[in-house]
């Protein structure tokens, strides 16, 4: 593995476990999806949602239900 690869892993690797990335992954699932036939998304809607609406649906989804440390 050469140095450009190898930084191109790591910076990978580093979007993934930020959160980065979670549109992309989103993306790619739905396309999986909808290749396979299955309708899901907000209100069974066959679109997907577009970056700003998947960012409210994952604050949405944070922020609704009761969260406790201890």
């Amino acid at each position: 593995m050469n140095l450009k690869t190898g930084l191109r892993n790591t910076w990978s690797w580093v979007r993934q476990v930020s959160g980065d990335a979670a549109y992309e992954n989103y993306l790619l699932a739905t396309q999986r999806r909808m290749a396979q036939g299955v309708v899901s998304g907000a209100g069974g809607s066959a679109r997907p949602l577009s970056r700003a609406e998947f960012y409210l649906d994952s604050v949405r989804r944070r922020y609704s239900t009761v969260s406790r440390c201890c």
